[in-house]
């Protein structure tokens, strides 16, 4: 009996000194380690999101601004006083269990309610003061409060920290526009703070450790008056488009598709930038999100409301006369004064091209040929040129140089990642299309010298293109950035060499004062002078599905308005989008305090 009782009390003795050697190893050998573990479940480090800077226009109007949102969450749990919170609230069930599966939740709670209106932040507040399980958590959401130039400034989204390594998913990111273009400096940096929690992961102390750097405020060259004043005259140009839709036999549309762009050509300051149709920025940044105004947008196919059709590419059609006047001249395959035949069409290698109208109007100038957009002029000088019929010929190869320095076939830059490069096709590009195995043909130069084939610009580069025209050969760089937080932009001068552009100039203001076109534009219909060019570009749909182009300057003697505009199968462009530009023409004269009559 007593040797058993040995036995078992040297069994207890040996488990007691095992456990007190494992004791003595963790408060003495462990304890750092345990201290550090310790400390780590305690604390957390969380993300301060820094404020996004604004975009401003050139008067100050906030075109894009931050606003702290409040919002309600739930960590689990019991909440005693829900009854009078979801009354206060008007939440009509329980609030959902945080899931699990969802990092986001784990660490933050499942949203309750978004975006708690202001006036009843306050008393929500208090009834979660002190609460274990609820509490109002603030977030930074972008807004647009005036929804100007929407597909210019584009707009935000909550960051996917996959993509965006760093960031957390309450950082706000760029998605399209100068949002995206310019997201390196509207972001700003982040900031790191450190929280000490309880077990319920509850914020029980916090410091920064590292503050958040606010992104830097851009001020736009962008006129809030003129920018709504090309706005509303798209939106109203509807009336333009189905009268020549009826008049030609066409079904009519429901939504105008086109673009205004109007600058200062003295100083490349965009004072607008349109696109139509429009949207509303703040679907896509105010949560919670509506998810049928958000598919409406995006499945939107037809009228494709994101796309900026100020930076998309299309054929310039006979806007693009202007280059091939310029490359005439300029290399000496014509002068002022040569003349040449506008028939109803021209022959060459078995092959009749039509021009516009259906009769011959006999000899024209290049000053002629400009004002009333004859196609058969340019053919018939074309013809004439040295080895024209010889592939790329010498005039070919000189139309597409005078482009390329005119500005056609590059991206100008100007902020925003949808802008197109557009197309000159010259000889690389050529070499490099299956289509062109068999050769380059002069069938090829006669479509490419009006705009057709494959020339492709971007109403922006029109602009730049008028503009230049406009002051004979200075340019100036087209911008929309006038200011990066106190760092002005200066903008790249080039004067483009020529003997010619009076010439150009003065076939532009022909159009105005000697062709139909002057009832709307010219003098004594319109109280300020105006030179200006038309296009109307045939398109893949074939017919009378043509895209429909203006391009102008205002007051001819002395620029200080260049002005585009591009109407997506609207048509004819003398009966569409001359009228739309003059509607634009006087808005803005009369916010210049010149006093225009009622349309003619």
């Amino acid at each position: 009996m007593q040797g058993r009782m040995r036995v078992l009390l040297a069994g207890m003795l040996t488990v007691l000194a095992l456990y007190t050697a494992r004791l003595m190893h963790l408060q003495l050998v462990m304890v750092d380690e345990y201290t550090a573990r310790s400390v780590q479940n305690a604390t957390q480090q969380r993300h301060i999101v820094p404020l996004r800077g604004r975009i401003l226009a050139r008067d100050g109007t906030v075109l894009a601004d931050d606003r702290v949102a409040y919002d309600l969450l739930y960590r689990g749990g019991p909440v005693p006083d829900w009854d009078h919170l979801a009354a206060l609230l008007g939440l009509g069930s329980e609030p959902r269990q945080p899931d699990r599966t969802k990092p986001d939740e784990v660490q933050n709670g499942a949203v309750v309610a978004w975006n708690i209106p202001d006036q009843l932040v306050s008393a929500v507040e208090e009834r979660v003061a002190g609460s274990a399980n609820l509490y109002l958590r603030e977030r930074l959401e972008r807004t647009y409060p005036t929804n100007l130039a929407a597909q210019t400034i584009g707009y935000t989204a909550q960051a996917d920290p996959v993509r965006n390594p760093g960031l957390s998913n309450n950082d706000l990111v760029g998605v399209m526009g100068l949002e995206a273009g310019l997201d390196a400096v509207l972001f700003g940096a982040p900031g790191t703070r450190q929280v000490e929690v309880d077990n319920r992961g509850t914020e029980v102390a916090s410091q920064v450790v590292l503050t958040a750097q606010p992104g830097q405020d851009v001020t736009l060259t962008l006129d809030p008056q003129i920018q709504r004043l090309a706005e509303d005259v798209l939106a109203g140009a509807l009336q333009y488009v189905n009268t020549d839709r009826r008049r030609v036999g066409l079904p009519t549309e429901d939504v105008v598709r086109g673009a205004i762009i109007a600058l200062d050509p003295r100083t490349g300051e965009i004072l607008a930038m349109a696109s139509a149709p429009t949207f509303d920025q703040n679907v896509f940044t105010r949560r919670p999100s509506d998810p049928e105004a958000v598919t409406a947008i995006l499945s939107d196919s037809k009228h494709v409301p994101l796309a900026n059709r100020a930076v998309e590419a299309y054929p310039p059609a006979s806007t693009f006369k202007i280059v091939t006047s310029s490359a005439l001249l300029e290399n000496g395959y014509i002068g002022p004064s040569s003349v040449y035949q506008c028939s109803a069409s021209f022959t060459f290698g078995g092959t009749t091209w039509r021009n516009w109208d259906t009769y011959g109007k006999g000899g024209y100038t290049v000053k002629q040929a400009i004002a009333d957009s004859c196609n058969t002029f340019f053919w018939h000088a074309a013809a004439v040129t040295p080895s024209f019929g010889v592939g790329w010929a010498p005039l070919i190869a000189d139309v597409v140089e005078r482009a390329h320095e005119l500005g056609f076939g590059v991206k100008l830059d100007i902020g925003l990642p949808e802008e197109k490069t557009g197309r000159v096709p010259d000889r690389d590009w050529v070499r490099s299309q299956p289509q062109y195995n068999h050769g380059w043909l002069p069938g090829f130069t006669l479509n490419t010298i009006i705009g057709q084939g494959d020339t492709l610009a971007t109403p922006l580069q029109i602009a730049q293109l008028i503009s230049t025209v406009a002051l004979s050969g200075h340019q100036v760089e087209p911008h929309l950035i006038a200011r990066v937080g106190d760092d002005v932009f200066e903008p790249r001068v080039t004067d483009i060499p020529g003997d010619f552009y009076g010439t150009l100039r003065e076939g532009m203001r022909m159009m105005l004062t000697d062709f139909p076109s002057r009832s709307l534009l010219g003098p004594g219909a319109f109280p300020v002078s105006v030179a200006g060019k038309t296009g109307t570009a045939q398109t893949s749909r074939g017919g009378d599905y043509t895209h429909a182009w203006f391009m102008g300057f205002s007051p001819y003697e002395a620029p200080e308005v260049a002005v585009v505009v591009f109407i997506e199968y609207g048509g004819s462009s003398s009966r569409v989008s001359v009228p739309i530009a003059r509607d634009f023409l006087a808005g803005y004269w009369r916010l210049r305090g010149v006093e225009v009559p009622v349309k003619p």
